[in-house]
């Protein structure tokens, strides 16, 4: 499946299938000048710019990168691990709550987890809940100050929705897609905050629209030569997964 640059999973085996027509002669050069043409192939640095889709406990469950980086499996981190590779969980660096809320999604000490893919960090996802409530949600979720307003993302990979007999994160939701909340992991401080949103078990959600993502520069490796590819770029580059 041919997609952008910006969207492709990192990680991967890539090949450059086309450039986008108003990408120019400039940038075709500066590309060239990188070894990056048509049949090209690449291979994305996944660093603080991936999200990572895993196996663990049964459930394929997704998280940011940093709070991989978190994750200790003997002498490596989680985010070390390459697609289709397993390890177990020896230690959580992570602050007391964060380690509490990750436990209770499966990551606990001696459970085995197997890395899927990594995939680009989602934007922020509009939800209804109840019809009636509008709420922000966002893997990691955080608050943002602008001009004094608080704009608050709040965590959604703690909550899990049944659609149509399959259950998925909350914040991994499709737009247009309508379910249950079936469950909510993490701790008394999460659950009321969520609350606060009208985010509790057993109300309907529906998700409306997701803000597409300003996109990251990326590194990229290019035979053996890592290059950084700026953000205006990575869209007008078409990849396949080799």
């Amino acid at each position: 499946m041919t997609t952008t640059l910006k969207e492709a999973e990192r990680g991967r085996a890539l090949k450059v299938t086309e450039f986008a027509e108003r990408l120019g002669p400039f940038g075709l050069k500066l590309l060239a000048g990188m070894g990056i043409k048509k049949g090209a192939e690449l291979e994305i640095d996944p660093a603080f710019v991936s999200n990572l889709v895993l196996g663990i406990q049964g459930t394929t469950v997704q998280i940011g990168f940093e709070s991989a980086m978190g994750i200790v499996l003997g002498g490596k981190r989680l985010t070390d691990l390459k697609v289709g590779e397993t390890g177990i969980i020896t230690a959580l660096e992570l602050g007391r709550e964060s380690a509490q809320r990750f436990v209770a999604l499966g990551f606990a000490k001696g459970a085995n987890v197997s890395l899927e893919k990594y995939v680009p960090g989602p934007g922020p996802l509009f939800i209804s809940v109840q019809k009636m409530h509008i709420a922000i949600v966002n893997l990691e979720g955080f608050v943002l100050i602008r001009d004094e307003l608080y704009d608050y993302e709040l965590p959604g990979e703690f909550v899990f929705v049944d659609i149509d007999g399959k259950e998925k994160q909350l914040c991994t939701m499709s737009v247009g897609e309508r379910g249950k909340i079936t469950r909510i992991l993490g701790g008394e401080d999460l659950t009321a905050e969520l609350d606060r949103h009208w985010i509790k078990e057993g109300n309907e959600v529906q998700a409306l629209h997701r803000s597409e993502t300003p996109g990251d520069a990326l590194m990229v490796w290019v035979i053996d030569e890592r290059h950084h590819i700026p953000t205006g770029l990575t869209e007008k580059i078409y990849v396949d997964i080799v």
